[in-house]
């Protein structure tokens, strides 16, 4: 299919620096649990809960039964509040992806700054927090899958990369200085906070060490310590933090895409579908969102940036090692077309959007070039849990 990729992106404008490096040394960022219900600080972690389930037993060193819940696990002290009053107005909606978060390190109330989100944003450091992967049995670590015959791929080789890119859509951590923190595990939100939410989503990331690992996937090696930035639209099909309302750069996910918003449009505060967070001693990253809606100009996909420890905002550029030391990998994954159609069919936001000529094009998962990753995916109930591995080179 002939399509604009968001791939087209203007060469570098800035170089923002982040404040990541400044808020750890202050110990602003909380290890505390994601979705943070509870007013004493959020729930705690389930003391030794099992780590990807114990993420099957050819992972070298893994513990056949998972790894214990972290320290990062225990209770919030005292006094962590949610986010100051003013915090709905930051998140579109104010979903728990950032407003109404927990405060910062100690329990304190969060900051004023950012248009009242916490300077540490939701979910803390805790990689799987208070979600629990399924078991990692079912889930191919290298499929190259596409429409038609699936490719099984060595374990020592890594993950494709996707034609489109890093796209222009992504945010470092703390690229603008009045930014929440985007450390978090609770990702949900809408562009529009009148539109029904859509369909929660469960979604686990694995990565796999490639130069641990044999050809045969026998033996497979978890990737620690590693930071994954995912992000992706909302139901609807907005992504968040570009354009502006009632202006040229507005998105319109109804209409073909044609450049705006484009990378240069990093106009408003709005984070939700993004974040981070940290793998754990399986490999896994775990995040709470809702299952992505799609635009008119490409297939229904979710990003994924992963860095070493560290990484700094280099400014609008796409991140490789030559621009950012830290950067380990990027591409995009998508899902097996009859799974996101039996989504998108069911349920508002999104059903009403089935109607549209380009919806059946969006389903597809074919672009030319794709990285022919599908996350495996199911429905429990009234919510998607979604698990991809990636293998990659941690050098």
């Amino acid at each position: 299919m002939a399509r604009q990729h968001e791939s087209k992106v203007g060469t570098t404008l800035t170089k923002a620096v982040s404040r990541r490096q400044m808020l750890e040394g202050l110990g602003a960022f909380a290890a505390v649990s994601a979705c943070g219900g509870a007013t004493d600080g959020g729930p705690a972690a389930t003391a030794g809960s099992p780590g990807a389930a114990g993420a099957a037993s050819n992972i070298a060193g893994a513990p056949g039964a998972g790894a214990p819940g972290t320290a990062a696990g225990a209770p919030g002290t005292a006094g962590g509040a949610p986010g100051t009053a003013a915090g709905a107005p930051g998140t579109a909606g104010g979903a728990p992806g950032g407003a109404g978060a927990p405060g910062s390190a100690g329990g304190a109330p969060a900051s004023a700054g950012a248009a009242g989100s916490g300077t540490a944003g939701a979910g803390g450091m805790t990689s799987t927090g208070s979600l629990t992967s399924p078991p990692w049995t079912d889930v191919p670590v290298q499929d190259s899958t596409n429409a038609t015959a699936p490719t099984k791929l060595p374990c020592n080789v890594v993950t494709k990369t996707d034609a489109a890119g890093q796209g222009p859509f992504f945010i470092h951590e703390l690229e603008k200085m009045e930014d929440i923190g985007m450390v978090r595990q609770d990702i949900r939100g809408q562009y529009n906070p009148d539109a029904e939410k859509g369909v929660d989503m469960e979604l686990f990331v694995r990565l796999i060490d490639k130069t641990k690992s044999d050809a045969a996937c026998g033996m497979i090696v978890p990737v620690p310590n590693i930071d994954v930035y995912i992000w992706h639209t909302d139901a609807q099909g907005y992504y968040s933090g570009f354009g502006l309302k009632g202006t040229a750069t507005e998105q319109k996910p109804d209409t073909k895409y044609a450049g705006k918003p484009g990378m240069s449009d990093l106009q408003n505060l709005d984070r939700f579908c993004r974040g981070i967070q940290v793998t754990d001693a399986n490999g896994v990253a775990a995040f709470l969102s809702v299952f992505p809606g799609w635009y008119n100009g490409r297939d229904l996909h979710i990003h994924i940036v992963c860095f070493k420890k560290g990484s700094m905002s280099q400014g609008r550029v796409n991140y490789t090692k030559s621009n950012e030391k830290a950067w380990i990998f990027t591409t995009q994954f998508y899902f097996d077309p009859s799974f996101s159609k039996s989504v998108h069919e069911a349920v508002e936001p999104y059903k009403r959007r089935t109607m549209l000529s380009a919806y059946g094009d969006a389903m597809k998962a074919d672009e030319g070039n794709n990285s022919g990753r599908h996350a495996t995916a199911t429905k429990v109930g009234n919510k998607v849990v979604a698990q991809i591995q990636m293998v990659v080179d941690p050098t």
